[in-house]
């Protein structure tokens, strides 16, 4: 009985010791790809995390010491834009003389901006053309010829718009600009 019990041991020990040296088993292959396809997923969410945890970390910072944040930090050069208008460009050239002794002649042609959705302001302007060019040869007979000069058009753009907007009813003139602009001694 001992022999008999000798070669079951034996038997037993033998195939288990094939099992454990790594033979062959069913499944085995699959079972590995899969585990190395998973190791290399959550690899790769990792370094996600990581990298946006530090560009939020980042940004934050950064930020930190700015006192307008997102979109309100741009220029208010860029930001004070104005609606695109209209323009009537029915007045006719103005020619005059200006308040110098001896008087200078000008010749003066103007277009105004109005808002495009004001329909109302542009059959104005037109109904009150010849008054608006009667005020624009008054206003600029009171000047000098040193004051109408390049470096004071934009206060005399400003001036005019005040005037004509003085006699508009219906709407108000947006800008005045200068077409034409000749001033000679």
């Amino acid at each position: 009985m001992s022999d008999e019990q000798q070669d079951l041991n034996l038997e037993d020990v033998g195939a288990g010791a094939e099992d454990a040296a790594g033979g062959p088993r069913k499944g085995g292959l699959l079972s590995g790809m899969l585990l190395t396809i998973l190791k290399w997923a959550a690899i790769g969410i990792g370094a996600v995390i990581i990298v946006v945890t530090t560009t939020v970390i980042t940004v934050k910072l950064v930020n930190k010491g700015s006192a307008q944040q997102g979109l309100a930090a741009v220029s208010p050069a860029y930001s004070t834009k104005e609606a695109p208008f209209a323009v009537y460009d029915g007045i006719d050239q103005v020619r005059g003389t200006t308040a110098d002794d001896p008087a200078a002649l000008y010749v003066l042609q103007v277009s105004l901006g109005y808002d495009a959705k004001d329909k109302e302001v542009s059959v104005e302007i037109g109904n009150r053309k010849r008054q608006i060019q009667d005020l624009i040869i008054k206003y600029i007979s009171q000047k000098t010829a040193a004051e109408l000069t390049s470096a004071h058009y934009d206060e005399l753009q400003q001036e005019l718009q005040q005037q004509i907007n003085t006699i508009m009813t219906t709407g108000k003139v947006k800008s005045v600009m200068f077409q034409t602009f000749i001033v000679q001694k």
